[in-house]
This record gives C-alpha cells, structure tokens and sequence, in this order.
C-alpha cells in the first residue's frame, strides 16, 4: 500500500495568497502567481479565505476627515500575524487592511501613510486614544 505524506502549506505562503487576491487578483490569477513558489489550486485558495474568514474590500474614492486604526493578532496553521484596519468613522466603512508578521512603528507608519495619501488632505494629526483605539483626525 503506498502512502502519500501531506505537506501543509506554510503560513507565509497562505498570507501572500490572501494578499494577492484580496488587492485585485482572482482565485485563478493568485493560484497562478502561487505557482513559482508552491502549486496549489485556486479551490485551495478559495477554501482559506472561508476559513479565515476576512471580507472582501470594496471601497469608492473619497476624503475623509477622520478614521480609527485597530490591529488584532491571528493565529495562521501554528504561526501569529498582525492584522490592522482602518475603518471610517461615520459609515464604518473599512478603508484599509494590512497582514504583518511584524507589529512594530515602520509597519504602523508605512500602512498608515498609504491611507492618508490616498483618502486625507491638510494633514496635522490630533491624536486621541480611546478604550486602546487610536483616532486620528486631520484639522
């Protein structure tokens, strides 16, 4: 009787997966993009994105005076990541999503940068930290 051992794929591998399809890419595309690395078809994709559940972005451009930034950590296979999230204020509408292996000030800076350079103007930050949420507002 032959055996076949299974690899599991790694948790950097799931995590480039779900960037690449959530920044455009479709199931095909990223399991195509996957393939230089480890092959791996586009239901397996499909089938991390139910199992880690994170929502589909779809978002209209438009400026903003104010957001919240919040970051969680997630356990991928046996590893953790840092999720972070910027959400709108007034129509709690989700502006952006980073994964990081890392939770340090240069991802924190270089994540929030993107947002402010695609959705604010007239930038002078007034920091406020409510229940360990951190608002930033633009005056």
């Amino acid at each position: 009787m032959i055996y076949q051992i299974r690899k599991r794929t790694e948790t950097e591998d799931i995590v480039y997966a779900l960037h690449l399809y959530f920044n455009g890419l479709s199931l095909r595309k990223t399991s195509r993009a996957l393939s230089r690395f480890i092959k791996r078809s586009h239901t397996a994709i499909r089938d991390w994105i139910q199992k880690y559940k994170p929502e589909r972005l779809f978002y209209r451009k438009m400026k903003i005076s104010e957001f919240i930034v919040d970051e969680t950590q997630i356990k991928v296979g046996s590893e953790f990541i840092w999720l972070w999230v910027v959400i709108e204020v007034e129509s709690k509408e989700i502006l952006g999503l980073n994964i990081s292996k890392e939770r340090n000030m240069f991802v924190a800076e270089h994540f929030l940068s993107d947002i402010v350079e695609e959705y604010m103007e007239n930038i002078q930050f007034q920091q406020m930290e409510v229940h360990g949420i951190l608002k930033l507002v633009s005056s």
